[in-house]
């Protein structure tokens, strides 16, 4: 509830000259009515000023019964109509549907589009990050009374598409009645009762009683959220200023979107973009990693793509350092260049990391000579700021594959267990390795038909176990930290291709070679080795 004092001192902040006097006289005026007009003093200075602007310019148009149907939250505004018949629609459409199934396609009839919207299209693939989020919501709601979301991601990944789906799942599964969406620009109110079905279109100040219900869930996608007692859902690309205010309210919660994985980044090709080609996309998530907006929906639009190349030449390291660290205060550009990765099964946590083997390339190629003495000082970093370690592993895995690719002279250590440990595992010796080429390979199994010397790397990071293999007897797994344990059937099906007996070799920069240790949990017949890999 907001006093009359806050209105006026709101007021006296915000505005000046002949709109002061009258607002100000307007709140005198409807003193009595404070207490029902559904803004907060918590709102801030410029959404009080907002909401009594609106008010008064109703009064000032003449609106019948102002007194009793705006500060009672009643709804009854003259920007309050029926919505669009695209959004009504839409509505009933989605409310026909029998079930929304994880995996599986959620289309709408021939013209009907998701929200109304027809640049959003008929048809999109409901992720199974969707489900784990919405399961993760109602388990906070109900056990810690969380009602309200932040929901964000790496920009391009279609949270919107999220709205649609949540709006289905909330009224088949929990029989919500109530909805409110901020969405470009425009509010909608989104209702159900029975075979009741309709959808009503306002401006930012309507829908104040429903939306004071605590029964109503309120979408914003893309917009402000304030505190209201409908559980709210803030649908947002990582930017603080933006919803500072909204981290502060009780009861609220962040969750983490993913980025997409490669099978959803087909099956929406072969489903929804069968003019692109699978070599086209292949080339476009190397170079933007899985952002459906970049490698699907824009994929043959050259403005869009430019735009990673403006953002390479735009963005210094620092910033790049800067995005990872403090994603939610950084640029929007280098969000291009920095991809939000989800930690757990909760969605409630997250490292960030380089976009994709072409952006780290070209990072490294902007550096030129100096690109070495930054992936120092980024590993020296990383010993302090946990945020960094993701990067400064992947960024350490480029220049080690170069480096063992090349071949020469390194120095090792051989690991023994604690209990059998003994002075030879301090003991630093030379190993040569000469390497005769290189082959990519996307199944396992071609490495057994490799011949000796040559270095098998697979096309992803994301590898179990190891993250390159050379005949007849040599396993690599590059680390910039100390590991606890390694995936133990990834890396017994990758010792199994090998001819001789497998060593398994930890490549690691000098800073941590002489302390690193035994690991755990691998069998005997694999024998644990050190190698540094210094800079040049």
């Amino acid at each position: 509830m907001i006093t009359k004092e806050k209105a006026v001192a709101a007021i006296r902040a915000v505005t000046s000259g002949a709109e002061r006097g009258k607002l100000m006289a307007f709140v005198y005026a409807h003193e009595e009515q404070l207490h029902r007009w559904g803004i907060e003093e918590s709102d801030g200075d410029v959404a009080i000023v907002s909401f009594v602007r609106h008010l008064a310019v109703i009064a000032a148009g003449g609106v019948a019964g102002l007194g009793s149907k705006v500060p009672a939250a009643g709804g009854g505004s003259s920007s309050r109509r029926p919505a669009l018949q695209t959004v009504q629609l839409f509505w009933q459409a989605l409310l026909a549907l029998p079930s929304i199934i994880v995996g599986s396609f959620l289309t709408l009839p021939s013209n009907v589009y998701l929200l109304g919207t027809m640049s959003l299209g008929s048809s999109l693939l409901v992720r199974h990050c969707y489900r784990g989020i919405f399961d993760r919501m109602m388990q906070l709601r109900s056990s810690n009374r969380m009602s309200r979301f932040l929901i964000t991601g790496t920009p391009g990944i279609g949270k919107s598409f999220f709205a649609v789906v949540l709006m289905g799942w909330l009224v088949q599964e929990k029989g919500v009645s109530t909805i409110i969406l901020d969405f470009d620009g425009l509010k909608y109110l989104f209702t159900t009762n029975g075979t009741d079905i309709k959808v009503e279109m306002g401006s930012e100040m309507d829908f104040i009683e429903e939306i004071n219900d605590p029964e109503t869930w309120w979408i914003v996608d893309t917009g402000t959220a304030l505190q209201r007692p409908a559980s709210t859902v803030l649908l947002a690309s990582p930017d603080r200023q933006r919803y500072k205010q909204f981290l502060k309210l009780q009861g609220m919660t962040t969750l983490y979107m993913p980025i997409w994985t490669d099978d959803e980044i087909e099956e929406c090709r072969i489903r929804l973009y069968p003019h692109l080609s699978d070599a086209t996309v292949r080339d476009l998530v190397w170079k933007w990693g899985n952002i459906p907006h970049y490698v699907l929906e824009k994929a043959m639009e050259t403005q869009a793509q430019k735009s990673l190349k403006e953002a390479l030449e735009q963005c210094e390291w620092q910033d790049v350092i800067n995005c990872i660290c403090v994603p939610d205060t950084a640029p929007h550009i280098s969000h291009k260049l920095v991809h939000l990765e989800v930690v757990g099964d909760h969605y409630d946590e997250k490292v960030m990391k380089p976009a994709s083997p072409y952006v780290m390339e070209e990072m490294e190629r902007k550096a030129g000579t100096d690109h070495i003495r930054q992936l120092q000082s980024l590993i020296h970093l990383s010993m302090d700021k946990p945020a960094l370690a993701a990067t400064a592993g992947l960024f350490f895995e480029r220049y080690a594959h170069r480096r063992l690719q090349e071949g020469g002279s390194f120095e090792v250590r051989q690991l023994g267990a604690p209990k059998t440990a003994h002075s030879s595992e301090d003991k630093v010796i030379p190993f040569k390795l000469q390497c005769a080429g290189v082959h990519k390979f996307y199944k396992l199994e071609e490495v057994q038909q490799q011949v000796n010397k040559i270095y098998c790397v697979p096309p992803s990071h994301n590898f179990p176990a190891v993250d390159s293999i050379m005949q007849p007897e040599f396993l690599f797994q590059i680390t910039t930290t100390q590991k606890s344990k390694v995936p133990l059937d990834g890396l017994l099906a990758a010792a199994k291709q090998l001819r001789g007996m497998p060593k398994l070799y930890f490549v690691v920069p000098s800073l941590i070679f002489k302390e690193y240790k035994f690991v755990n949990g691998i069998p005997e017949d694999i024998e644990q080795w050190v190698l540094e890999v210094p800079y040049l």
